[in-house]
Formats: C-alpha cells, sequence, structure tokens
C-alpha cells in the first residue's frame, strides 16, 4: 500500500509539473514572442514534455532531481523554438541541433560565455544527476539507444503512420508545429529526416530526370524556356571567358526597398538618388530570394551553383558533401582568382567546407579583417570593400578576377553607434525598423561609392548586386503585416504576398554595356545569366535549371510559387495537380533528383 500511495505521488507531481512547465512555455511563446498556437492541440504538446520528463526519471531515477532536469530541458527546447519562429518563421528542426554551432558563431565575447552556460546547463545536470556508478542506470541507456536504433531502423513506416494519422505538410512547417507540439515535431521531423540520410538518387532516376528535363528544354544557354530573358540580352555583346574579365558580386546582408512599406511606415526614403537612379536603368530588376529574415546561406548557394533550395533548412550544412561545378569551380578551371569574402566567423552555415566544395581558392573572413570600423562587431560595408579591393591590388595577379563579397552589416538586430548616427526616423513606432532603416542609409551610399570607383578603375567589369533576402521586422512579419495586410496564418498568404516577401533589388551592371533590364529573375538562374554574359560556351549544370515555357519558378518555404504572365501562383498541398502548379510541380521534382545527385549523392549527371 505504501509502495501504491508513493508511486501516486510520484505521478502526480510528475504530471502537475509538466502541465506547469508546458502552460508557462505556451504562455510565453505567446505574449513574450508574439507566436500563434493552436489551443485544440495543447494535449499533444504536454504528451510531448511528459515523454521528455519520462526519459530523465528513467535515467535519473530521483523525483526531485527528475523534475529540474526535465523542467531545463523543456524550456529550454520551447523557447529556442519560439525564438526561432519570431525571427525565420518556422519552428525548431534536426538540423538545428546537428549544427548548434552556428547559434554560438552569432554572439562574441560575454554573451557567447552567457550561451554555453545556458546551453550546456541540461547537461552539466544530467552528468551531475545521473547516478552513473548504478547498473539499472546502463540498462536504460541500452534501452533509450535500443529503441532509438529500432526507430531510424523503421524511419520510414513510423513516418508514414505519423503523416497517416497526424498529417504534414511540406510547405506550413509553423502549421505543422503547432498542431503536434515541440516534442512530436522533432521527433516526426527527425524519422523524417532519417528516412533520407544516405539515400542518394540511383543513376537510372537520374538519367530519367535529365531525360525529362531535356526533353522539354533546348539545348543552349539561356533556351525558348526564358525566351523573354533571352530577347533582354539579344543586344548585348557578350564577351570570351579568356578576355581577362573581372567579375565582382555584392551580397548586401537584408537589402530590399523599403518604400515597399509605404509613406506611414517609411516617411523618408533611406537610399540616396544615385542608388534609385541606378536600379531605375535596370528597370527595378528584382531577384526571388529562396529566404525571408535569415538562412544567408541559401540565397549564396543558389547564386553560386545554380540550383533551387527546397529544403527547410540551410543547403550548405549535410546536403552540400560533394565538390561541385558552380561558378567559382568553373571560373577557376577557366583560369581566375577566385575569392570569397565575408567579415563573420569562418565556420558561420558550414561556409569554410563549403566554400571549398564550390571552388573558392581564398576565403577572407574575420581573423583576415581589420574589425576597427565596426558597429556592434558588425564591420561596415565600405571598410569591408576598401580592404577586398586592397587584397585584390596587394595579390598582383595577372589572372581575371570572381570577387565574391558577402556584407555583414545590415544585420539583425541593427545597431547603431555614435561614429554612425541616425540620419532617417520611422515613421511609425517600431525599433528594429528604426534602426534597418538607419543602417540601409549607410550601406547604400558605401555601395555608391565604392560603384563609383570601382566602374572607373575596371570598366569592363561584370558586377552584380542584389540582397540576400528581407530584413527581419518583428514577430510573426511584424512591420511586413500591418503593412502588406499579411493574413495571420502563412496558409492564407496568396501567391503575390509570398513573391513580395522573397523580392530584393538586382543589379547586373555589364562593363561598358551598362545596367541590363532583367524583370524578375529567380536567384538559382543568376550563374547561367552570368556565365553566358562571359562567353562561357560548355554545357553547364545549371542549364538544368531553365524553368519551363513562360514560367518562372520560386521554391520557398517548402513549397513554390509559380510565376506567369497572368498571375502569381501560391503551388501548396492543395492544388499542386492543378495548373500551373502541375508543370512547374513535375519541372520541381526533376530538379530535386539531380540537386541531390550533384552536390549530395554520386554525381552521375556530370559523368
Amino acid at each position: 500500500m505504501k509502495n501504491v500511495s508513493r508511486a501516486l505521488k510520484v505521478s502526480a507531481w510528475a504530471l502537475l509539473s509538466t502541465l506547469i512547465v508546458t502552460a508557462a512555455c505556451r504562455a510565453v511563446a505567446v505574449h513574450g514572442f508574439g507566436i500563434t498556437l493552436d489551443s485544440a492541440f495543447w494535449y499533444r504538446d504536454f504528451l510531448g514534455n511528459l515523454s521528455v520528463l519520462l526519459i530523465c526519471a528513467l535515467l535519473v531515477q530521483s523525483l526531485s532531481k527528475t523534475l529540474i532536469l526535465s523542467s531545463v530541458i523543456i524550456i529550454l527546447f520551447q523557447l529556442s523554438n519560439a525564438a526561432k519562429l519570431s525571427v525565420l518563421g518556422t519552428p525548431a528542426s534536426p538540423d538545428d541541433f546537428f549544427n548548434i554551432q552556428n547559434f554560438f558563431f552569432l554572439t562574441d565575447g560575454w554573451r557567447r560565455i552567457v550561451l554555453f552556460a545556458v546551453a550546456g546547463l541540461p547537461l552539466i545536470l544530467a552528468l551531475i544527476f545521473i547516478p552513473w556508478k548504478q547498473a539499472r542506470t546502463w540498462l536504460a541507456i541500452g534501452l533509450i539507444a535500443g529503441i532509438s536504433t529500432l526507430a531510424i531502423a523503421q524511419s520510414e513506416r513510423l513516418r508514414i503512420a505519423l503523416d497517416t494519422h497526424i498529417g504534414n505538410s511540406v510547405w506550413n512547417q509553423p502549421a505543422n508545429f503547432r498542431e503536434r507540439g515541440l516534442a512530436l515535431h522533432l521527433t516526426h521531423e527527425a524519422l523524417r529526416t532519417a528516412s533520407k540520410v544516405d539515400k542518394p538518387p540511383e543513376k537510372v532516376f537520374v538519367d530519367k530526370a535529365q531525360s525529362a528535363l531535356s526533353s522539354i528544354l533546348p539545348n543552349s544557354a539561356l533556351g525558348k524556356t526564358e525566351r523573354v530573358l533571352e530577347k533582354r540580352l539579344s543586344n548585348v555583346q557578350t564577351h570570351s571567358v579568356t578576355s581577362a574579365r573581372n567579375v565582382h558580386v555584392f551580397v548586401l546582408e537584408s537589402f530590399f526597398d523599403p518604400i515597399t512599406l509605404g509613406e506611414s511606415w517609411v516617411p523618408e526614403d533611406p537610399l540616396p538618388a544615385d542608388f534609385r537612379k541606378l536600379w531605375a536603368e535596370t528597370g527595378n530588376s528584382i531577384v526571388m530570394s529562396p529566404v525571408f529574415g535569415g538562412y544567408t546561406a541559401n540565397a549564396e548557394f543558389e547564386v553560386l551553383c545554380g540550383f533551387p533550395v527546397t529544403r527547410n533548412s540551410v543547403f550548405f550544412e549535410g546536403w552540400l558533401r560533394k565538390a561541385s561545378p558552380c561558378i567559382p569551380s568553373l571560373l577557376g578551371k577557366a583560369g581566375y582568382a577566385t575569392l570569397a569574402s565575408h567579415p563573420n566567423v569562418p565556420g558561420f552555415w558550414n561556409r569554410t567546407n563549403a566554400y571549398h566544395h564550390i571552388g573558392f581558392e581564398t576565403y577572407l573572413s574575420k581573423a583576415d579583417f581589420d574589425m576597427s570600423d565596426s558597429v556592434d562587431n558588425l564591420l561596415t560595408d565600405q571598410s569591408l570593400y576598401s580592404q577586398v579591393f586592397d587584397y585584390i591590388d596587394r595579390a598582383k595577379t595577372d589572372k581575371p578576377v570572381f570577387n565574391y563579397m558577402l556584407t555583414y552589416h545590415g544585420h539583425l538586430p541593427y545597431p547603431s553607434s555614435e561614429k554612425y548616427p541616425d540620419k532617417v526616423s520611422a515613421g511609425k513606432d517600431s525599433n528594429l525598423l528604426h534602426g534597418y532603416l538607419n543602417q540601409l542609409w549607410y550601406k547604400s551610399r558605401h555601395l555608391m561609392d565604392r560603384l563609383r570607383i570601382l566602374r572607373a578603375q575596371d570598366p569592363d567589369a561584370l558586377i552584380v548586386i542584389f540582397g540576400d533576402h528581407l530584413p527581419f521586422l518583428g514577430p510573426n512579419y511584424g512591420v511586413y503585416t500591418e503593412a502588406w495586410n499579411l493574413p495571420e496564418d502563412r496558409s492564407q498568404f496568396s501567391g503575390n504576398q509570398l513573391k513580395q516577401l522573397t523580392s530584393t533589388p538586382l543589379i547586373v551592371i555589364d562593363g561598358q554595356n551598362g545596367p541590363l533590364d532583367l524583370g524578375v529573375l529567380p536567384l538559382y538562374r543568376l550563374p547561367s545569366l552570368l556565365m553566358s554574359l562571359l562567353g562561357y560556351q560548355e554545357t553547364q549544370q545549371f542549364d538544368a535549371t531553365r524553368n519551363p515555357d513562360g514560367m518562372l519558378v520560386r521554391p520557398v518555404y517548402g513549397m513554390h510559387i509559380s510565376v506567369t504572365s497572368d498571375a502569381v501562383t501560391d503551388c501548396v498541398d492543395q492544388n499542386l495537380l492543378a495548373s500551373p502548379c502541375h508543370v512547374s510541380e513535375t519541372w520541381l521534382d526533376q530538379v530535386k533528383v539531380l540537386t541531390s545527385d550533384i552536390f549530395t549523392g554520386n554525381q552521375h549527371s556530370l559523368e
């Protein structure tokens, strides 16, 4: 009877503790981070958290220690997830924990120490609380390991069962999270990841994909499927890749046109008149990025490698595993010196390995720069440009240069300093927008100052300028929600709204031919254009991503939008069989096969 009473007491404490922690975390997510949760599925969140507590109990074997350890783990994971949802609009995924080092790269000094202490707290408590010398502890560890191994072995069956009974939206991960709760969501997506690990496409499927794409796409650099772009380029003189023509790429952190938010939000244009004039010469061309508010590395992958990112994760981490014929590699073989520059820690988003795989000869990162002209550790663009071009001058190479510069100033949280005082103000109360507009004021002027020098010194250079993504301006799309009348639920976003959330300015200056009018271009199509302008005649991997005739396809958020002359269609789960989504989805399925083959698999398509 005494044992029954104790068991009931322990169970009551476990249930009550989990209920309180679950309720508190959900309240903080809603009121502290502005996250929308579905109250109808709170019990799944509760049961997921209870599972965490039971695992802790199995290892710790003490009620008080179990309550402490499980609460710390649950709170840390829940608040980290809420922060990611607030900033990037997507919940935590298994990839985040496989590549957790990137979160530490975002900070330095005492902030990094605090972050290490907080993140390491569950591990420290586990090391202290678990009775490592007891045999039952190792039996528990063996049991957990056995169940995990079995789950991985049966990951595909378990994934199908969960998809069938709980549901899954490929593109609407926030909705998946709301209906599952965090623990179940992470488990569900971990099984999905495990079911795909180390399974590159076989040659027969690669051949079928290539055949399917070549049957609708002609064997030419741009092809009839992009005849509008071809027409724009028909009067542009291309050059020989052997003509020692430099290429300079400016990837501008969080750069977009803030005037689109409306005069009530942005009463004074932070962009200078000479930038407006230059952009107007391109017909105000825009590029559609694969990301919003973050994940810059995915925009980098597209502009360097010419394939769309379709995963809700960072492609540089885990999916770019092979030496690949991207722009740096191709130009390096054509006699170019290839240089990448970014004044951040080198390993962030796995750039050190990724840049090596895609062919960069030199990578200048934070330790290579004098960081004295920084705003809260963000090197200003004028200093970045000055130091990069000084480096190129000192190198005194006879080779043409592919100079790829990823800026850092303009990154969240948009800090200010005495040296760079505020120049403009937001029209409404928004600290983030106010900070962003002032960083944009300086970024745009630093850009134009460098362009004046560059175009005078290197008049034949091919110059490419674009924003990597729109800036984060508050939880749940923040300022954009009111300015653009966005619905509360992303599942209700229209195709035009999704296009707007991915569109940034694009400027391509073709040497003395001047700026090009490119209209709207998915970012992954830019490499094909650049190599064509350089006169690169060999068949390229980029040809495989030529869009279906009369259509532009922009994968985003795990779904895609189809842009035609008639409309912008959001191609989501429920309408993939209808036109034009059926055409774009069929095309995208084949492109995904080649993407997996080239960058992760056996590279059959390159044979």
